[in-house]
């Protein structure tokens, strides 16, 4: 899409990556029931696991696995969220049953991108990870001054933690190739949107860069 489609917001997709001193890096969902196993087409994904992404979501996962790794390096917080239908019945309009995902693969981070014991395991309720959660309170007692977002699904638990991140105050990067969808239709627009009224979207490459700028 061009710039031509963020001028009323005042937004432009290629606005230098706007950073603080201490990101805390968001892994949103990004488990078993999400990415299916490797290797498969989505249509086989799908089949597999009703709720995968496919091709997208391993695509991400490289990436995700790098910014985790930077993060590290930077003893900036590293924290998860992973789903919990509980007593709310988690962030779907519809239940989910067996045959969509057992209850442990909606918990199951993969080995790739496994937390160490210090780091945050948050599970939500509700899409967004800031609901019914303690992140806020997290965050601040981390001293957080902005967050860089990954995940899944970009049109579902991304978005709502990004528009969530935004409204309690948080300046929010979307790491463009570090969160997926299984509808490329929906992950563009929901990126555009992003960009254009509640966060910054930018590759995980620049946005380090960014970040070493101000080390």
């Amino acid at each position: 899409m061009s710039d031509e489609a963020y001028k009323g917001f005042g937004a432009s997709k290629e606005r230098a990556v706007e950073v603080g001193q201490r990101p805390a890096l968001l892994i949103i969902d990004v488990v078993t029931s999400f990415l299916g196993e490797r290797g498969l087409s989505l249509e086989e994904s799908i089949a597999d696991r009703p709720l995968s992404c496919g091709p997208a979501g391993w695509s991400a996962l490289g990436h995700i696995r790098e910014l985790i790794e930077w993060a590290r390096a930077k003893d900036f917080p590293v924290i998860y969220t992973v789903g919990n239908s509980g007593i709310l019945g988690g962030a779907l309009t519809r239940p989910v049953d067996e045959r969509q995902s057992s209850h442990s693969e909606i918990a199951e981070i993969p080995d790739e991108i496994a937390p160490l014991h210090q780091e945050a395991v948050i599970a939500k309720p509700r899409a967004s990870a800031f609901f019914g959660t303690p992140l806020s309170a997290l965050l601040v007692k981390q001293k957080v001054d902005s967050l860089i977002v990954t995940g899944c699904t970009t049109s579902g638990c991304v978005r709502a933690s990004v528009v969530d991140g935004h409204s309690h105050g948080w300046p929010v990067v979307i790491a463009e190739d570090a969160v997926f969808d299984r509808a490329k239709l929906s992950h563009d627009v929901s990126l555009f949107e992003m960009n254009a009224k509640y966060g910054q979207v930018a590759i995980s490459k620049d946005i380090m860069e960014a970040y070493a700028v101000t080390a």
